[in-house]
């Protein structure tokens, strides 16, 4: 092989190597990985969000005077004629059951309809179970009303948020109990803090008022959400009550006006998601007595209930010196504060209504468990949408392992909530824990940190960064090929030059020969 040949070789093999190896793994290099998203399947769900789903709840009937062989099946037809006559967003429906016996009843697990014969016709929710009274004269019974009065009982009363809930063909009704609670979540720190306007000595049986008054509805909410409490002293800081003493009868509307709560608010940060505050502010001695204070002799103090903040406890007058805040005031602050965090929390739209807290939390169980699914469906779109508006951005495995581990999540609830079967205490609280678990892997995999930063090159940005470097690779390798290829051999070099030499000589001659003939 000439000398030439060889140049050739390597040029040829440096020119394959640069574009059938470097630039496959150049590019296989810079292309990012993006898990196949199920987007059809998420959007389907988004599309129809309910339609997979049939909520039902078990009912037991039990008559202690009058034994109606059928009275559960003629329940039965008037509640689901009560439930269709109102079209909702979502399709429950109560399971009117009768049971095998009356001992195998559990008012305080299973919601119990109880038929009892009485001198007028009503109704009554226990407030220390879930069992729902009927009453009912032999007038009705002979006119055939019983059935019709248990069913509206069940339907417009008992189950009243689910029927507020579900069979509302909007949101509107979910919106209006949003105004004052914070957003659900199944860890809610409660930061109580006392705030004085002067420097003076202060100490207060918050410990035990709280082991006494708190920790009972503490664990009776268990099933819902945890609380973490803290505690703490704030001096020299009356959130500028003074400034109110020209004001009359103020709401909490008036008084957003001069009371700042962000300071307040930050001064610690948690864990959780969900905070709520109680604030128990006493005036400066300069600012003298609060008239604006609606307060008696028993009750000090006020409270208003600042919309997804907490409640703030105003008290009229300053403290004395060396003061010492017992039980006595501090049990009717803590009573007052738990009637409210009802309204918080969300369970309920009026902060004093805690007559039936056993039916209260069932059915928020059930509404909080539709909420998460909502609310997880719209972060999986979300996060579809979000890698389909940018082509280039990173989708990695963990992200589409969460989200085939929410979808799971999903069907698993949706088996539960379905299945008339089920329908006891436990379900309902494996199903709230499997959507709370079900919102918070949605969530995970849309703030993935791959996703959160955003890292990833788009396509032009790609041909900016390597350009500079690629370019001259490739004009460098492709140029010496060229210039290669075109070059000859010394042999034949020398073979043309001795060629032009003769031909050269040859016209030389013809020249000589014509000019001797002349």
């Amino acid at each position: 092989m000439t000398l030439l040949n060889l140049r050739r070789a390597v040029a040829l093999w440096f020119a394959a190597l640069f574009t059938l190896v470097g630039i496959p793994i150049w590019y296989k290099l810079t292309t990012i990985y993006r898990a196949p998203l199920p987007s059809t399947y998420i959007g389907s769900i988004q599309e129809n969000m309910h339609s997979d789903i049939h909520v039902v709840v078990p009912v037991y009937v039990r008559s202690d005077t009058y034994k109606f062989p059928d009275v559960h099946d003629a329940i039965q037809a008037e509640v689901n004629a009560l439930i269709e006559a109102r079209a909702g967003r979502l399709n429950w429906s109560l399971q009117v059951l009768q049971p095998e016996s009356h001992e195998d009843l559990n008012p305080e697990t299973d919601h119990v309809l109880t038929l009892v014969l009485d001198d007028f016709t009503g109704y009554s929710i226990a407030y220390d179970s879930k069992e729902t009274a009927v009453f009912f004269d032999n007038e009705a019974v002979v006119s055939n009303d019983v059935p019709f009065f248990a069913a509206q009982t069940l339907v417009e009363h008992t189950f009243a948020t689910e029927w507020e809930h579900f069979s509302h063909p909007s949101r509107e009704r979910d919106d209006a109990t949003t105004e004052m609670a914070i957003s659900y979540s199944p860890e809610v720190h409660l930061s109580i803090s006392l705030l004085t306007g002067d420097g003076r000595p202060v100490a207060w049986d918050i410990d035990s008022t709280l082991e006494q008054y708190f920790t009972p509805l503490r664990r009776f909410l268990a099933p819902i959400v945890n609380f973490t409490v803290d505690t703490s002293i704030v001096q020299f800081n009356d959130l500028n009550l003074g400034a109110l003493q020209q004001a009359h009868n103020p709401s909490w509307l008036d008084l957003a006006h001069t009371v700042d709560l962000s300071d307040l608010s930050s001064m610690n940060h948690y864990r959780e998601k969900a905070v709520l505050n109680l604030a128990v502010v006493f005036p400066s001695a300069a600012s003298g007595s609060l008239a604006f204070i609606n307060a008696t002799s028993e009750k000090p103090w006020q409270s208003f209930m600042v919309p997804q903040w907490g409640a703030l406890v105003i008290n009229k007058d300053p403290l004395p010196d060396n003061s010492r805040l017992t039980q006595n005031y501090l049990a009717p602050v803590m009573y007052n504060f738990v009637r409210e965090m009802f309204q918080f929390l969300g369970l309920s739209s009026k902060s004093a209504d805690l007559s039936t807290p056993y039916t209260t939390i069932d059915s928020f169980k059930r509404v909080a468990t539709l909420k998460n699914l909502e609310k997880g469906a719209h972060t999986l779109l979300s996060l579809t949408k979000l890698a389909d508006q940018f082509p280039q951005m990173s989708v990695p495995r963990q992200v589409l392992d969460n989200v085939e581990r929410a979808l799971n999540l999903r069907l698993q609830i949706v088996e539960l909530l379905n299945d008339p079967s089920q329908g006891s205490e436990s379900t309902w609280n494996t199903a709230l824990r499997l959507s709370n678990n079900f919102v918070q892997v949605c969530e995970k995999a849309f703030f993935d940190k791959a996703m959160v930063q955003q890292n990833f090159f788009p396509q032009e940005h790609k041909i900016a960064v390597y350009l500079p470097l690629l370019g001259p690779l490739t004009v460098i390798t492709f140029t010496g090929l060229i210039k290669v290829l075109r070059e000859k051999d010394e042999s034949e070099a020398k073979r043309d030059e001795t060629q032009k030499e003769s031909e050269a000589e040859g016209d030389n001659n013809d020249e000589k020969q014509i000019l001797a003939e002349d």
